[in-house]
């Protein structure tokens, strides 16, 4: 069942996602920024989290390799 999330945790998920785009160069607006944006929600159903928590557990969640 899905959280109900305060407007202080939609801050943390939106910060975290910011600054995961940033750290694997990913356009905020992108299917990897979809991905990563799910994950960070199921991570917060599971657990609610700081930004720097969310990040240390998203540490092995990388964008998709495209060649």
């Amino acid at each position: 069942m899905r959280q109900t999330y305060s407007p202080d945790d939609v801050d943390v998920m939106r910060g975290a996602l910011d600054i995961w785009c940033a750290l694997h160069n990913v356009g905020k607006d992108g299917a990897e920024a979809n991905r990563a944006a799910r994950r960070i929600l199921d991570l917060m159903d599971q657990k609610k989290c700081s930004c720097d928590e969310l990040l240390a557990r998203m540490g092995d969640f990388m964008p998709a390799q495209h060649h």
